[in-house]
């Protein structure tokens, strides 16, 4: 995407904060994700602190179910003025800031615990810094959940996806990852996607035990293959310009709310997997659990083609240092 005039950002965060600043500042914050799930719960955490830390002179206001546009849209959204915050999944960002690329790889991390050792530490602030110089303010690590797959029929091994139409989204790494697998990678808009199974459009999906019971996807997939093929990321983010319009105790409160609301939004996910995943077998869903190997060993030529740079090794290397 072409870069707007820095004076065009300027600009917008400017008028942004003036018109603001004689009353309270409202900021507007768009996700995809249905007001039940993490995601949601964690930016209303997010709006409590920032509140609290601001006296009530900045409020947010929670917009979900992608009602201010899809999350590239929203991303978009931040460089034109039209949204503050946003918290899409990393593989989108990655279109704006080409080094996250590196968290969409598959098997990456061994656990959650490993993910937010990484995250948290070194390979986040470079990643942080990274962001900075595209116009982007990171202010917390959300997680998008442990992801597997869900189909209209039973898969108990690598075998039972080949040739299999699988919806992914349209991150590269992940389409080359399931295609990888032997299935042929389907990328599908979101929004799309209970129409597509129910059709047989795609034959299943990759999915969190979040949006699998939230959006009710076991009643188009009632089959959930546990293989945990990654683990996404999601980037709570703003302009980099309109974070800077903002004095400092603002920009504290947003950091403080960023990353304090990150670590509850962490635990709701990692707390509701195996509540959710009870939840849906009684709603008739049946979980598989294929050897996982297979997986993984087929997954070793996506890197090969998506972590070939020597900036991407050296994050490899401190990911692998967080184990």
């Amino acid at each position: 995407m072409k870069s707007l005039p820095i004076i065009v950002l300027a600009v917008t965060a400017s008028l942004t904060f003036s018109a603001a600043s004689a009353n309270t500042i409202t900021l507007r914050v768009g996700h995809s994700a249905n007001a039940s799930e993490p995601y949601h719960l964690g930016l209303q955490r997010f709006a409590e602190i920032v509140s609290e830390e601001t006296n009530g002179e900045v409020e947010v206001e929670i917009f979900p179910n992608s009602q201010l546009g899809s999350e590239r849209e929203m991303i978009e959204g931040l460089y034109l003025g039209t949204i503050d915050i946003t918290v899409p999944t990393n593989g989108v960002v990655t279109n704006f800031v080409g080094d996250l690329s590196i968290f969409d790889l598959p098997f990456l991390f061994d656990d959650r615990e490993h993910m937010y050792r990484a995250i948290d530490g070194e390979v986040g602030e470079q990643l942080s810094l990274a962001m900075q110089e595209k116009g982007i303010r990171l202010l917390g690590f959300y997680e998008a959940g442990i992801r597997h797959i869900v189909t209209d029929y039973p898969v108990n091994s690598i075998d039972d996806i080949q040739g299999k139409s699988i919806r992914t989204m349209k991150i590269p790494a992940h389409v080359a990852s399931f295609n990888a697998f032997g299935a042929n990678a389907t990328p599908l808009a979101y929004n799309e996607l209970y129409s597509a199974l129910e059709a047989g459009v795609v034959d299943g999906a990759e999915a969190a035990y979040t949006n699998y019971e939230s959006q009710r996807f076991y009643e188009v997939a009632p089959y959930l293959a546990d293989v945990s093929w990654t683990a996404l990321v999601a980037d709570l983010i703003m302009s980099e310009e309109q974070f800077q319009s903002f004095p400092k105790h603002i920009q504290d409160a947003l950091l403080k709310a960023g990353y304090e609301s990150a670590q509850y939004e962490r635990q709701l996910y990692a707390e509701s997997d195996a509540q959710l995943k009870q939840k849906v077998i009684e709603q008739g869903a049946t979980i598989t659990e294929p050897d996982v190997d297979p997986f993984r060993e087929a997954a070793q030529s996506v890197y090969e083609e998506f972590a070939d740079t020597e900036e991407e090794q050296h994050l490899l290397q401190l990911i692998n240092q967080a184990r």
